[in-house]
C-alpha cells in the first residue's frame, strides 16, 4: 500500500477511535443523567426530598449499571458504526440494548440494592433510550449538514425527465 493511502487509512482509524471514545463518554453521562433525572422527576425536581432509601441504592448501583451498559452496548455493536448513515438495523440494536439494560436495571437494583419507585424505572428507561438514540442521530445530522454546506458552494446541473400526458388527446 502506498504511503499516502496508508496515512489516510491511519488517520481515519484514529478519527474512528476518537469518535468511539467520545461516544462511550457521552453514554456514561447519558446513562447516569437519565436515571438521576428520573429520580428527580419522581420527586418534582426537589433533590432534598429524595428519600435516603432511594438515593443510597441509586448511588451504589449506578457505577455497576454504567459498566454493564457499556459492555452490552459494545456487544450489540453500538460503538462499531459511527452512524453516518443510520439504518433501521442500528435503531433496532438501540431498542434491543435499552430493553436488555432496562430489564437488568430493574432486576439487579431491586434484588441487590433496594426497591425503587416504578416511575423511576419507566422514566429512566425512556430517558436512556432518548439520550442514546438522540446523540447518534444528531451525529448523523451534523455530518449531513457539513456535507450539504460543502456541496452548496458547487454548481449543480439537474436534469428533469417527465412523462407527456396522452390523456384527452385524440
Amino acid at each position: 500500500m502506498p504511503k499516502r493511502y496508508r496515512n489516510v487509512f491511519l488517520a481515519r482509524i484514529k478519527h474512528l477511535n476518537v469518535v468511539t471514545a467520545m461516544l462511550v463518554a457521552y453514554d456514561i453521562i447519558a446513562i447516569v443523567l437519565s436515571y438521576f433525572s428520573a429520580l428527580l422527576l419522581r420527586f418534582d425536581f426537589h433533590y432534598m426530598e429524595i428519600p435516603v432509601e432511594y438515593m443510597n441504592p441509586f448511588r451504589r448501583f449506578i457505577p455497576v449499571y454504567v459498566a454493564l451498559c457499556i459492555v452490552i452496548f459494545a456487544v450489540l455493536r453500538l460503538y462499531r458504526s459511527i452512524w453516518r448513515f443510520a439504518s433501521y438495523d442500528e435503531l433496532l440494536r438501540v431498542i434491543e440494548a435499552t430493553i436488555i439494560t432496562g430489564g437488568l436495571h430493574i432486576f439487579l437494583i431491586s434484588a441487590f440494592f433496594g426497591r425503587m419507585p416504578v416511575s423511576y424505572f419507566m422514566m429512566g428507561i425512556t430517558l436512556q433510550f432518548v439520550f442514546t438514540i438522540g446523540v447518534r442521530f444528531a451525529y448523523r445530522f451534523i455530518i449531513l449538514l457539513r456535507s450539504n454546506n460543502s456541496s452548496r458552494n458547487k454548481t449543480e446541473n439537474v436534469m428533469v425527465i417527465g412523462m407527456h400526458s396522452i390523456i384527452g388527446t385524440t
